[in-house]
């Protein structure tokens, strides 16, 4: 009986040091957006996300704090370059921060294919692995992101919401 209690002991802080290696993102920390995204642009997690040449039926590019690496197409106007769309869904009305790993053009459109405004646009100091940063207000709905044209094949794209502050996730 008392090895029962003894293995049931063991098995538990056993579990709860498995649980707290799992994830090495420390939760506690308020972080910047613009830090939050040089984290996850750094370390993950990364989901792979290929753009299409034309909106219409554009990928989804929204994963909460994941670095979603887009691979661009080839300009439709321009086959030197090249760009590409995806979708972004606002679960809220707030400011988002839309953080890339290159300075390329960058334009956000809502569902009726109205152009959104870009609130502000800066280079992150924060790191090197991310470039600039875009705001945008936007309304509960599903989004259009446009990237390019440009260069380069791969931009990586991370999303926070612009007051983020160590927000649970």
């Amino acid at each position: 009986m008392r090895l029962q209690y003894v293995f049931r002991g063991v098995l538990v802080a056993s579990m709860a040091f498995v649980a707290a290696c799992g994830d090495e993102h420390d939760h506690d920390d308020h972080h910047s957006a613009a830090e939050e995204a040089c984290e996850h642009t750094k370390e993950g997690p990364f989901v792979d996300v290929t753009a299409t040449a034309a909106s219409d039926g554009a990928p989804d590019a929204t994963h909460a704090h994941t670095a979603v690496k887009v691979t661009l197409v080839a300009d439709a106007d321009d086959a030197t370059s090249n760009s590409g769309f995806v979708t972004f869904a606002a679960d809220e009305a707030t400011e988002f921060a839309f953080f890339l790993s290159a300075d390329v053009p960058f334009a956000i459109t809502d569902a009726s294919g109205n152009a959104v405004d870009i609130e502000e646009s800066a280079d992150v100091a924060e790191c090197t692995e991310v470039a600039k940063q875009h705001n945008a207000d936007l309304e509960v709905g599903t989004y259009t992101l446009s990237i390019g044209p440009t260069s380069e094949t791969m931009v990586s794209l991370v999303v926070e919401e612009a007051a983020h502050e160590g927000d649970d996730h």
